[in-house]
């Protein structure tokens, strides 16, 4: 009886050593509730990509496709809208990613963003109904609009508009200016015509489009403002983490700094429901 015993212990043995040899073979893991958990990826000064994030060349079980990035010449990239963006930096703690339109150079004011992009894009919302984009602007609104505009005649008189000269040159004959904020009905010059809308995460900028005193900016500011990128929310990804997919309404606490379901359950790593907020 003692040998058998010290038989199964042996052979007990070699399967947990053969289990702990092929996890740190494996690239991703997956647990009883069906999640897939991947190391982090990197690329350039982004180094923690992880879910929902995956690159490109992440295994296929890793991150979620919708919030696929990709690595070029060591820079991470989003494809957002037709439209490619660096990737500033990603906090998982309030659930934001940071984005720079890519054809902004912050040492170099006369490059000018490629593509048009607003908060009409968007679900402007912080609540989670499970259906819309990957993405979405905070409330209240994070993010604002800086507007190029081509003028065939200079605008004399008007503090909203922003001489971008010596930086920006147009290949057209006229005169470029920025407008931090909206453009009000109305108060659109007469031959100015909108060449691109930006967007950033200054709240100045959207101060400025429903103040009765805006504030004043020179081109240099609202160059290095727009070098800083804006955010974007992807709460909605994570409520489906957190709440279970039959909840209609989740929503990230700022003051308490995370997710809440409201009146209903929240799931844990584990799989098990219990009472959100406890």
């Amino acid at each position: 009886m003692e040998s058998f015993v010290c038989f199964l212990q042996i052979v007990i043995a070699a399967v947990v050593i053969l289990l702990h040899h092929h996890h740190q073979r494996c690239d991703a893991i997956t647990n009883t509730s069906n999640q897939t958990y991947c190391p982090p990826s990197s690329c350039g000064k982004i180094r923690n990509i992880k879910h929902p994030f995956r690159l490109k060349n992440d295994p296929a079980t890793c991150g979620d496709p919708r919030y696929e990035l990709s690595c070029e010449n060591n820079l991470t990239m989003l494809s957002l809208f037709s439209g490619d963006y660096y990737v500033k930096s990603i906090n998982y703690k309030i659930y934001t990613i940071r984005l720079v339109d890519s054809g902004i150079q912050e040492s170099n004011c006369s490059t000018i963003p490629r593509y048009f992009l607003t908060t009409s894009n968007f679900t402007s919302s912080y609540n989670y109904n499970y259906h819309g984009d990957a993405y979405e602007v905070g409330s209240p609104p994070w993010v604002g609009h800086v507007i190029y505009l081509n003028c065939s005649n200079p605008v004399k008189n008007d503090p909203m508009y922003v001489n971008t000269s010596p930086c920006i040159k147009w290949h057209s004959k006229g005169h470029v200016y920025a407008i931090p904020g909206d453009i009000k009905t109305g108060s659109l010059n007469v031959g100015c015509r909108v060449m691109v809308v930006a967007t950033s995460s200054d709240s100045s900028f959207y101060n400025n489009y429903v103040s009765n005193t805006p504030q004043h900016f020179s081109y240099a500011e609202i160059h290095g403002i727009l070098s800083n990128g804006f955010d974007l929310t992807w709460v909605r990804r994570a409520c489906e983490d957190f709440c279970d997919t039959d909840l209609q309404d989740c929503q990230f606490n700022r003051k308490i700094g995370r997710l809440e379901c409201q009146l209903y359950y929240c799931r844990t790593p584990l799989g098990l429901f219990v009472n959100c907020g406890k």
